[in-house]
């Protein structure tokens, strides 16, 4: 016969070592069936709080432009936002749901039942936690496949709506492509896409260590204040003065060039190539009045573009850092931007799920629910301030890029770590 001692301590084990398929399941199932329904009421909140708020633009654009303001191209253009909203509601909804459930849970007494079977408190919302970390990589997995491809059509029909362009022309264009290609232009027109004036120098392959960006490139207003000679001339000598080697393999320039959409390529027309020897000796040279060239760069690469990070997948971002970079043009916002946009935010979840869960205990059980729910939210504000915070600082490089983006992250996982020291048991 069993002692009362030993019958007690029984039930406790039966009970802490029940497995995923009970409790867990239990907790996962409730903490769903709240979730579904508030990602679906936050993102028709927020889809008819958009509409209602950008209606009466659409409306007074329709008057002026009628052809671009159809029912259609509206319809469109928010179908093609709801998974961004998606995006930007589900932390929201994920520290909605777990507040709930837990001050729901803690009001039935059913956690506490858990936690007098000897579970911790981490121990049981550690499905929820779990569950956090994969929705932070689906949402990582969304922000850099089809969302930014959703955000660019979205972004290309207002841009018909409200006749805003999102890209504009260039003057004195100087940048720096793949493979070595070196880019002058006096003018480059994004609608038609042609360069005037046009100058390309591809660097040798084997530049014994020299940067293509540090090699010293001529002003594209001097060069063309110049006749040919002495264009090569000045371009021979300056490259001359800081190395013992000539860095460019060959030299095009021509009156224009022009993108042809059928064949993917550049024509540069009324020009003429000339090739260097690493002496600076000229080998060759070509004149013609149309010549196809393979280059890398397509011509969205040349346009000052407004586009969002938002707009772009993780790919995309890289070659207009990348670009930037080669421009010699300062890059550290959209790096900032990069790290927060594709990686920081959509890792809130799980911040925000550590947040809450740590909640659960923090205060009586009188008004439970309500303060919990309360504080999460005040929880919620701090974090996305903190995100801000050091948005702010990367982008005035006080801080470095990657540290400031994440910055929000780590101290909320210190916040974390001081509230389940200060738990109330």
């Amino acid at each position: 016969m069993l002692k009362p001692n030993e019958s007690s301590s029984i039930e406790v084990r039966k009970i802490k070592y029940l497995n995923f398929f009970t409790i867990d399941r239990f907790i996962l199932r409730g903490f769903l069936e709240n979730f579904l329904i508030s990602v679906s009421a936050f993102v028709a909140i927020y889809f008819f709080s958009t509409l209602l708020t950008e209606l009466p633009s659409i409306l007074k654009r329709a008057e002026i432009n009628p052809q671009a303001v159809t029912l259609g191209n509206v319809l469109k253009n928010y179908i093609y936002k709801i998974p961004d909203f998606f995006l930007t509601v589900y932390p929201f909804s994920y520290l909605f749901s777990t507040s709930y459930i837990l001050g729901s849970f803690y009001k039935n007494n059913e956690i506490v039942a858990c936690i007098t079977a000897g579970w911790s408190m981490r121990r049981i919302t550690v499905g929820i936690v779990f569950f956090s970390i994969f929705s932070s990589l689906l949402l990582v997995f969304m922000n850099n496949s089809f969302i930014p491809n959703n955000n660019y059509k979205s972004s290309a029909i207002e841009e018909e709506i409200y006749r805003e362009t999102k890209e504009s022309n260039v003057n004195n264009l100087q940048t720096y492509g793949e493979n070595g290609i070196i880019y002058l232009s006096l003018y480059y027109n994004s609608r038609t896409k042609t360069f005037s004036r046009i100058l390309l120098l591809k660097s040798r392959e084997k530049n014994h260590g020299l940067q293509v960006s540090e090699m010293n490139v001529p002003d594209i207003d001097s060069l063309n204040s110049m006749n040919v000679t002495d264009q090569i001339k000045k371009i021979t000598s300056e490259n001359f003065s800081f190395a013992k080697f000539f860095p460019y393999e060959w030299m095009i320039k021509g009156n224009e060039m022009v993108w042809d959409e059928p064949t993917g390529k550049w024509i540069v027309k009324k020009g003429f190539k000339w090739s260097w020897n690493e002496n600076g000796e000229i080998y060759n040279i070509e004149e013609y009045d149309s010549k196809p060239i393979d280059l890398v760069e397509k011509p969205a690469y040349f346009s000052k573009e407004t586009r969002n990070i938002k707009e772009m997948t993780t790919e995309d971002t890289r070659l207009y850092i990348e670009k930037l970079r080669k421009s010699k043009q300062i890059y550290n916002k959209e790096l900032v931007e990069f790290y927060s946009e594709k990686y920081a935010k959509p890792f809130s979840v799980f911040i925000l799920a550590l947040l809450s869960s740590a909640l659960g205990r923090f205060f009586s059980r009188k008004h439970l629910l309500v303060m919990t729910i309360f504080f999460s939210f005040i929880i919620a504000a701090v974090y996305y301030v903190l995100i801000n915070i050091g948005i702010s600082l990367g982008k005035e490089e006080i801080l470095p890029a990657l540290p400031a983006a994440f910055l929000g992250n780590i101290l909320s996982i210190g916040i974390y770590f001081y509230l389940k020291r200060k738990q109330l048991t």
